[in-house]
């Protein structure tokens, strides 16, 4: 009783709305630069109300742009600085009784920086979004969305509940996140992408492709390169537009694979429980039964193994 009276108390004196001023600077950097930005509002802040772009302008300097509401927005201070390296840092931070209040201020924070730079994220509150940058990007939430497109660089993204959409990307991809669906595609690159929970979806990737869910489907779709995906509950469907081969499997589910019929591949194709369908191009094997094929199709190539302890294989040239 006496914690809700001191409460009201508070929301006596208090406007509806509190406002801190607003974020907008710009400091002048030579391109080739790191941008470092670090946006954490509190635990307490409710996910969603923290929001953070970054993307290229053809300026050399960076701008950086906030944007604050709802109660809690006078108790968040910014920090912006650099050094001599090229280094620019900035930093967010919430504090007092009305920072947590009703989930927390809303923050909306947009930096603009050269084309030609490199990046390191966190935003734990909230979602992040990059568009059209040249260099190195790492970025990481907890429970929230990342969006990353038109980047030429290597990637490494990480978050612990929230969607993965990568497009664009020239580079090495690296994801992971504990339960969210992963989508890549227009990838030139290697991609290792790691989700506990949630569907993985590939298109258009020319480089070395390695999935895994323990929950959810994979589709790869056009991939250039070899492909391993593995999922312990979900159908594995994959889609060649140059030679197959690598390592295709799940516990529950069906796998199909597509590729050119121009190519060869050198096949390893068993079910458990189900069968093993191989089209034309198949009488070259050396050996097969209904459950296990083991052999050259269209003479041979690399090899392709693809595994389903619960569910049937279907290989088709096209």
């Amino acid at each position: 009783m006496i914690l809700a009276v001191a409460v009201l108390s508070v929301f006596a004196v208090i406007p509806a709305q509190v406002r801190a001023e607003d974020l907008d600077r710009r400091i002048a950097v030579s391109p080739g630069g790191h941008l470092q930005v670090d946006l954490d509002m509190g635990e307490e802040t409710r996910s969603g109300r923290v929001s953070l772009e970054v993307r290229s302008h053809n300026a050399d300097e960076v701008w950086a742009v906030a944007d604050l509401s709802g109660l809690g927005a006078s108790s968040v201070k910014f920090r912006l600085d650099h050094d001599e390296r090229g280094v620019v840092r900035l930093y967010g931070r919430a504090g007092g009784l009305m920072s947590w209040l009703f989930g927390g201020p809303g923050v909306s924070v947009r930096v603009w920086v050269p084309p030609e730079f490199s990046l390191d994220l966190r935003c734990p509150s909230g979602p992040i979004r990059i568009e059209d940058v040249n260099g190195e990007v790492r970025a990481r939430t907890q429970d929230a969305s990342i969006e990353v497109r038109a980047v030429d660089g290597n990637l490494r993204l990480r978050t612990r509940g929230g969607t993965v959409a990568v497009t664009e990307v020239v580079g090495d991809v690296v994801v992971r996140t504990s339960e969210g669906s992963l989508e890549l595609r227009w990838v030139t690159g290697d991609i290792e992408a790691r989700t506990d929970r949630g569907d993985i979806e590939a298109r258009h990737i020319d480089g070395r492709v390695d999935l895994r869910t323990d929950a959810g489907e994979i589709s790869l779709h056009e991939v250039r390169g070899m492909a391993e995906a593995k999922t312990e509950r979900g159908a594995v469907f994959a889609s060649f537009t140059g030679p197959p081969w690598g390592r295709l499997e799940t516990r529950r589910g069906s796998v199909e694979v597509i590729f050119p019929a121009r190519f060869g591949v050198q096949l390893d194709a068993r079910s458990r429980n189900g069968t093993v369908e191989v089209d034309a191009g198949a009488e070259r094997h050396r050996k097969g039964k209904r459950d296990h094929f083991i052999g050259a199709l269209n003479g041979g190539g690399k090899p392709l193994h693809v595994y389903t302890a619960r569910g049937s294989i279907r290989v088709h040239p096209r």
